[in-house]
């Protein structure tokens, strides 16, 4: 050996390992945040504050990770949404097609032109609505 070295103290030894097996548990700690941000899942922050917030328990680190891995409905998928799970931002939007009800049996233009004034009286369509209905109400009717 050299007369200016010395082999290295049982400390430093100690202070790696230490330093080793953090990091090791830092990142087993937040695999469910990798995981979400990786799949660049919708509720990706949430699942972060679930992560760092309750990680520390076994229940915690594990809703995260299980809600970090699943399926997400994206818009423009086929699917009916119904997998998604808990999306706090996520919309599953549902197309619907508007069509004109069937004009109620005996009843006059009088009495639908009533109707709808009283539909738009109690805020069930606009003004703008009304005004179509009655045109197409009154160009039918003539």
């Amino acid at each position: 050996m050299h007369p200016g070295s010395q082999p290295p103290s049982d400390d430093t030894a100690l202070v790696i390992f230490l330093g080793i097996g953090f990091l090791i548990a830092g990142v087993i700690y937040i695999i469910p945040s990798i995981v979400a941000f990786r799949r660049n899942h919708p509720n990706r922050w949430i699942i972060l504050v679930i992560n760092v917030a309750f990680g520390t328990t076994i229940l915690g680190w594990g809703v995260a990770l299980v809600w970090a891995l699943r399926a997400v409905h994206r818009p423009g998928s086929t699917s009916s949404g119904g997998e998604s799970g808990l999306n706090l931002f996520v919309n599953d939007v549902k197309r619907i097609q508007i069509v004109d009800p069937p004009p109620l049996p005996g009843t006059s233009p009088v009495q639908e032109l009533e109707r709808l004034h009283d539909l738009l009286v109690r805020g069930a369509i606009s003004q703008v609505e009304f005004d179509g209905l009655k045109a197409k109400l009154l160009s039918g009717a003539s």
